[in-house]
């Protein structure tokens, strides 16, 4: 029985074979090395758990701690890290810190709960309307109403008076009270808005070429790659750039990202009427948004397009209920005035 060797594989033989090859062992070293000198860096923040801070937030105050990318890792103090963001960000109860890799990652809880009870407010105010509109609903806590359900309203007319006359039994007044007016005052409100746009409109149309390219950044050097463009067409770039990471902690400071080219024509023409319903639709809906996000009940709602030639306008009104009573404080002088008024 006689055996033959067919093939020697594995790193000793291939050692073997390359041994006079110095450039490749000098390529491989030299990629080792620089592997070694970035583990060494800050290439990635990380933050978990933030809701009411957002990261560029958080960002800045690393940034004004000297706390940034690129930066050596033996620099950073994680204790005092997390120590700075507890005193700098009240509503964060808890911080850890960490360096894994080359990555920062900070991981908070943030508060929930109110820190601090506000105190009741107790000056003396008369309750006043915001805005005009017709009077729906009234609730009175504390204060003198000045208006009655169903009666109209204008802007900065008093609804509730924090001034209450205290009378003996003759039906005299004897002093004068100032208290806190509290109470919440529903009207039927009217908006109006309208939003014109030009006859013609620029198109953008697909052609159907496309382009393709590659981006790579490592610091402050970016190179791009793309196909060229001899029929020279406008185009569309949409770039997805991804961070390079060996391990789910190492990550790298080289970008790399793909480029995509649509190619596309302009021209002007007249909006369509699908083109007009659907912009109208858009206007009436922002208005709604704004105005719900103020507490606004929105009851009715009118819209309707007219052509003015060159241009062509949204018009529409708006019905709504809201709450429209807002604190006007009463100064020292308007109780002397008032008080020696009635004396």
């Amino acid at each position: 029985m006689s055996m033959r060797i067919l093939s020697r594989e594995g790193l000793p033989f291939a050692l073997r074979r390359n041994r006079k090859r110095k450039a490749l062992a000098g390529a491989v070293l030299s990629f080792f090395v620089l592997l070694y000198a970035m583990s060494l860096f800050i290439w990635d923040v990380s933050f978990d758990g933030n809701y009411y801070y957002t990261r560029e937030v958080l960002l800045d105050y690393l940034e004004e701690q000297g706390i940034r990318y690129g930066m050596m890792k033996h620099k950073i103090s994680c204790d005092d890290l997390e120590e700075g963001i507890r005193s700098r960000f009240p509503e964060i109860t808890w911080v850890s810190a960490r360096v894994s890799g080359t990555r920062l990652l900070v991981k908070l809880k943030e508060n929930q709960v109110l820190s601090s009870i506000p105190e009741a407010d107790s000056q003396p105010c008369h309750i006043t309307a915001s805005t005009s509109g017709t009077i729906t609903r009234m609730i009175i806590r504390q204060g003198k109403a000045k208006v009655r359900v169903g009666d109209p309203v204008e802007a900065g007319q008093q609804l509730v008076a924090g001034q209450l006359s205290v009378t003996n039994d003759a039906g005299e007044v004897i002093r004068t009270a100032w208290v806190h007016a509290d109470a919440d005052i529903y009207a039927r409100t009217v908006y109006g808005y309208d939003m014109e746009f030009p006859r013609y409109h620029r198109v953008d149309v697909k052609t159907g070429k496309n382009r393709y390219g590659f981006v790579l950044a490592a610091g402050p050097w970016r190179f791009t790659l793309l196909a060229p463009d001899f029929e020279r067409n406008s185009w569309n770039y949409r770039t997805n750039i991804t961070q390079l990471h060996l391990f789910e902690d190492f990550y790298l400071p080289v970008y790399m990202g793909r480029i995509r080219g649509e190619a596309y024509v302009s021209y002007e023409r007249p909006y369509t009427d699908q083109e007009k319903e659907q912009l109208s639709e858009k206007v009436r809906q922002d208005q709604i948004e704004n105005l719900m996000e103020k507490g606004v009940q929105i009851i009715e709602n009118n819209v309707k397009i007219q052509e003015y030639g060159v241009s062509w306008k949204v018009e529409g009104t708006i019905v709504a209920e809201e709450q429209i009573g807002v604190k006007r404080y009463i100064t020292e002088y308007e109780e002397t005035r008032e008080t020696d008024e009635r004396n």
